[in-house]
């Protein structure tokens, strides 16, 4: 299990080895991401020498800078490259609706990577729309 709190730069990651269940959830917008990021990136490499036969990857993001963006797609290559020896792999790609930035981003992803993804819409101040 790997697991890092969400800060006010970085989302919460939590990475169930385990269960090959991950999660991406928050805000990727710190200046200088590598630290975050190669920390996830090594926990994923090592993940790929014995994965689970189901791997799903869950993205709950609020804002993304382009410097994290890289390293998120250095990510999902990583699950490509799982994906691509057999196994199963799958980005769910949440997204609020009305925000077309994070949706796009999503898609962007989808059409430069092999795996599967699910885009899921979430409505925004749900119950304050009721």
């Amino acid at each position: 299990m790997y697991y890092i709190e969400a800060s006010k730069e970085t989302p919460l990651v939590s990475l169930n080895l385990a269960k090959g269940v991950f999660l991406i959830d928050g805000d990727c917008i710190s200046e200088s991401p590598d630290d975050f990021f190669n920390n996830i990136s090594n926990c994923i490499e090592d993940y790929s020498n014995n994965p689970c036969e189901n791997t799903i990857l869950t993205i709950n993001l609020g804002g993304i800078n382009i410097s994290s963006s890289k390293f998120l797609l250095n990510i999902i290559y990583q699950l490509e490259n799982i994906y691509k020896s057999g196994f199963q792999v799958k980005i769910r790609w949440v997204y609020k609706n009305g925000e077309d930035g994070n949706y796009e981003l999503g898609k962007d992803y989808s059409e430069m990577a092999s795996i599967p993804f699910d885009f899921i819409e979430t409505v925004e101040n749900f119950v304050s729309n009721i």
